[in-house]
């Protein structure tokens, strides 16, 4: 008898993940919401990350970071993808720039997302 067991997560944990290219930030909310943030070129994560590797003393100073775009609105899980559907407000598209690639959606692969700490774990 042959027997095939395959795994698709349904749910993810509520908080906050980050994408393979570490410029994506996804918080998973409570009735599948989630908020989005982008960045181009470099994140909070990659600076930091950056910064462990040169191993000599913090300077002072601001970092810039350019947004690659950012929104809301509800999440489904399909086969063990993550897809984004953003809510659109209707009543600003006059007045305001429409990022033309949330009017589809985004999709990510959960194993590709990693789960950030929370402010509550942090020591």
């Amino acid at each position: 008898m042959l027997s095939f067991s395959g795994f698709s997560q349904e749910k993810l944990e509520l908080g906050r993940y980050i994408t393979s290219d570490k410029l994506k930030y996804i918080t998973i909310k409570s009735n599948y919401e989630f908020e989005y943030l982008a960045y181009k070129g470099y994140s909070p994560y990659t600076i930091k990350e950056e910064r462990k590797k040169e191993n000599k003393p913090q300077m002072c100073g601001t970092v810039g970071y350019w947004g690659d775009g950012r929104g809301k609105g509800t999440y489904s899980i399909e086969d063990g993808i993550l897809i984004l559907k953003f809510k659109i407000n209707n009543s600003t598209i006059a007045s305001k720039k429409i990022d033309t690639r949330f009017l589809k959606g985004l999709s990510f692969e959960i194993l590709e997302l990693e789960k950030l700490e929370t402010e509550n774990q942090k020591g």
